[in-house]
């Protein structure tokens, strides 16, 4: 058989083994790699400093490792031919006999081999059938929304003022048994708006993007794969971080830019929001974090550091959550991009921002040639157009962002929410200032 990099991944009995075997798959994880052109062996050095023994059949019939793996082939045997059909630097020695170990193994060990074309399909069957059933409830928790949200309009939204706390979490509840958390995580979120400062707008508005996601929804078979990505993480179905981890990643520089950490009240959680800056790509990237009670957060990002490395980027119709693969500390000049010159440039970009995703909550945005100032109780930036836009800092965050400029224009990265922006970090000649601004909201996992 001759090995190709997709022939391997269709042997892989799913996805999660495949990441695991592609980590695998480098010369330092492997001793005595060989073949004799039918049967191919080594030892695999895991990062645990187990050493597993793995010998295979390269007419792909027979997969043998020494490890308690559940599914086969494993992760060892589906490293080995990774490293095996390596094309720019060979790291497979040639034999013209295998080392006794190997012929022990295929002499006293039960032959396993991989899933059948059937059994696969049977599998995938399976699967879909699963999803299947979720969607089922999906729908209809889908429909039963579309009725709750026009019965409240009908109500009039004075009605909404009046509604006990348990209004709104016990719907909640209805959604998150429909398997449609994220919906569940937005109507909590109404108690908190109602009654507050131009709160029938702020309702209105939160309504109306429920009704288009339900809209959507019924749809979505129709409608582009991005968009489809979108809809589903909207509604609370996200992709595991392995599945990620094996898509394109895009290779750059990255400054981060820039941090904002808060809690969340409904659950106690956690959350810190990293936000890296592509020096070629001029590429904005999320990274999302969590922690609950007193544990620290799995990886620590220094606001003004650079690395290299890959960014994967979530599917969506706007991407910009995205994991960090193959991470290395950068200790050169970072070149920053421009950014926006204008606030009319800022404007245009969000616009199609939310042209393509129109139910992002956060975007985020560098501004260069911003003024500072305060007006009217209220704090703003100015363009050299004189075009004005409202922040939400407050505090020692607007001050401090006051003394950095004295009057003078410079660069400030921040988060636009459609109403106000937060001023996040600014980026002087040589440094990068954080203002830990730390918006006064709850979080929102469904808006990147």
């Amino acid at each position: 058989m001759e090995w190709t990099h997709y022939k391997i991944a269709e042997l892989a009995p799913n996805s999660l083994t495949l990441g695991k075997a592609k980590a695998l798959a480098h010369t330092r994880h492997w001793a005595e790699a060989a073949s004799n052109g039918g049967l191919l062996w080594g030892l695999c050095k895991t990062s645990g400093e187990r050493v597993y023994r793995v010998a295979l059949s390269l007419s792909g019939d027979a997969f043998r490792c020494e490890c308690a793996a559940s599914s086969h082939p494993c992760r060892h045997a589906l490293a080995l031919l990774l490293q095996f059909v390596k094309t720019s630097k060979p790291s497979i020695a040639l034999s013209e006999s295998p080392p006794p170990w190997v012929q022990e193994m295929l002499r006293q060990r039960p032959a396993v081999t991989a899933l059948s074309a059937d059994e696969k399909a049977q599998k995938e069957a399976a699967r879909t059938a699963r999803f299947g059933q979720r969607l089922a409830l999906m729908q209809q928790g889908v429909e039963d929304l579309e009725q709750w949200l026009l019965d409240l309009l009908r109500q009039g939204l004075s009605s909404a003022e009046s509604q006990p706390d348990a209004f709104w979490e016990n719907f909640a509840v209805r959604m998150t048994d429909a398997k449609l958390s994220g919906l569940a995580r937005r109507i909590r979120g109404f108690k908190a708006i109602v009654g507050t400062d131009q709160w029938h707008s702020l309702l209105l508005g939160e309504l109306a993007s429920l009704y288009l996601l339900v809209q959507s929804f019924r749809q979505w078979p129709e409608l582009p794969e991005p968009l489809q990505e979108e809809i589903f993480n909207q509604v609370g179905v996200s992709r595991k971080k392995e599945e990620i981890l094996l898509l394109k990643g895009l290779a750059d520089t990255w400054l981060v830019i820039g941090q904002v950490e808060g809690e969340s009240e409904e659950d106690k959680l956690r959350y810190r929001r990293t936000w890296l800056l592509g020096e070629q790509s001029q590429r904005l990237a999320l990274m999302l974090d969590f922690s609950w009670g007193r544990q620290g957060y799995e990886t620590n990002w220094a606001s003004g550091s650079a690395i290299r490395g890959e960014a994967i980027f979530y599917p969506g119709a706007y991407p910009l959550r995205a994991l960090i693969r193959k991470a290395v500390p950068y200790n050169y000049a970072f070149h920053a991009p421009a950014g926006y010159l204008t606030l009319s440039d800022f404007a245009q970009a969000y616009a199609q921002a939310l042209a393509a995703n129109p139910w992002l909550t956060t975007f985020p945005c560098l501004l260069a040639q911003v003024v500072p100032l305060q007006q009217g109780g209220t704090f703003w930036v100015v363009d050299q157009e004189q075009h004005m836009l409202p922040l939400a800092a407050d505090g020692d965050a607007a001050w401090k962002l006051l003394g950095l400029s004295s009057g003078q224009p410079l660069k400030l990265f921040g988060e636009w929410d459609g109403k106000a922006l937060w001023p996040v970090s600014v980026l002087l000649e040589q440094r990068l200032v954080s203002l830990q601004a730390s918006p006064a909201q709850e979080l929102d996992l469904t808006g990147f």
